[in-house]
């Protein structure tokens, strides 16, 4: 109990150091957290109204109706690519904790955390709302090959293309932590290479999720967009 409680103070505590680029105000933080969390909600609700589309419905998915500059994509699938996209989102959510590891991080973990959360929410929001709203297939769907079963077509998820969610978190998270070290060690040598890594970890991820056959090329461009402006945005709000 006791370390429990040492971990509460000293995350109140960080919250109140002086020094700090960030300011918080409840009635904005209770505004973002709040807007994530309807945004989810809108999702859950839009995602039970989803329905599972039947072989003949898959069957007269039709590729030319697709745009030119995603219809190249239709064809691939790859588990390894997949999976190595995997690896890059859960490594991109403890991106921003390696922060912690000089002091001006560890002096703002309170703060840092907090945007953190609400960054990761806003984006959660943002991706799940958007993929329930427009339930784009995605490119495996369009693929008549017996190689991909029928059963990984007639799921939900099968029609969440747009846009890319591995590529969005990995943006927000990428450039979340680009941006906090950018405020957090403004004179660091450094940022050039943190800012061209927090570029360059989406694009590999989007480049898999296309390999592997989840996402059109317009999926993963809007997901980086949108991840990226997110992962700006929630520090930028919060400068002093």
């Amino acid at each position: 109990m006791r370390y429990l409680l040492f971990l509460i103070l000293f995350f109140f505590s960080s919250l109140l150091i002086a020094q700090s680029p960030y300011q918080l105000r409840n009635s904005r933080e209770l505004g973002l957290i709040g807007t994530s969390m309807g945004m989810n909600g809108l999702a859950s609700y839009l995602h039970a109204k989803t329905q599972i589309l039947q072989p003949e419905e898959i069957a007269q998915l039709d590729v030319d109706k697709i745009w030119g500059i995603d219809r190249w994509v239709v064809g691939n699938f790859s588990v390894s690519a997949q999976k190595s996209s995997d690896k890059f989102l859960y490594g991109s959510l403890v991106l921003p904790f390696t922060l912690m590891l000089d002091q001006p991080g560890r002096q703002n973990f309170g703060k840092v955390g907090l945007l953190y959360v609400e960054t990761l929410l806003l984006n959660f929001g943002a991706t799940n709302l958007t993929k329930s709203a427009v339930r784009r297939p995605r490119p495996f769907m369009f693929d008549p090959s017996d190689e991909i079963p029928m059963s990984l077509k007639m799921k939900k998820s099968a029609q969440y293309s747009f846009f890319s969610g591995h590529t969005s978190f990995t943006a927000a998270m990428s450039f979340l932590t680009a941006k906090l070290h950018h405020d957090l060690y403004p004179d660091s040598k450094a940022s050039p290479v943190i800012w061209g890594l927090a570029a360059t970890i989406p694009a590999i991820t989007g480049m898999q999720r296309i390999r592997g056959g989840k996402h059109f090329l317009t999926d993963v461009l809007a997901g980086y967009a949108v991840g990226a402006a997110i992962g700006i945005l929630i520090p930028e709000l919060h400068k002093n």
